[in-house]
């Protein structure tokens, strides 16, 4: 089976979305209430990285766009060398975090 090489070209809404995330990325804000929230899982290991980011402005936002701002943010902040290792990309609302049971997203309102 031949290998296809793919692209992605961002719209131009997710281009911003992009460059917004990747300024977090150089200079990330504090805060509880900062967005968007990254979670790099084994960012300085050998294991494959998972990155999940929690944002509001995901609300009506593809999964499959919002995997590619999330890559191509990376790979301009972590270069190719980083992001080939990366094997979860993935976005998020504060909604669906809690839903999904992602730390430091879980529901208040149990227990």
């Amino acid at each position: 089976m031949p290998l296809h090489k793919t692209s992605r070209t961002l719209q131009p809404t997710l281009l911003t979305l992009r460059k917004e995330l990747v300024g977090e990325w150089q200079h990330p804000r504090t805060g509880k209430t900062a967005e968007p929230d990254i979670f790099e899982a084994d960012p300085g290991g050998k294991e494959p990285i998972r990155l999940y980011v929690v944002w509001s402005k995901w609300k009506d936002i593809a999964a499959t766009d919002r995997s590619d701002v999330i890559l191509d943010a990376f790979e301009a902040v972590r270069g190719k060398n980083m992001v080939i290792r990366v094997a979860v990309a993935t976005g998020f609302t504060p909604d669906e975090a809690r839903s999904f049971g992602l730390e430091g997203y879980e529901d208040d309102s149990e227990g």
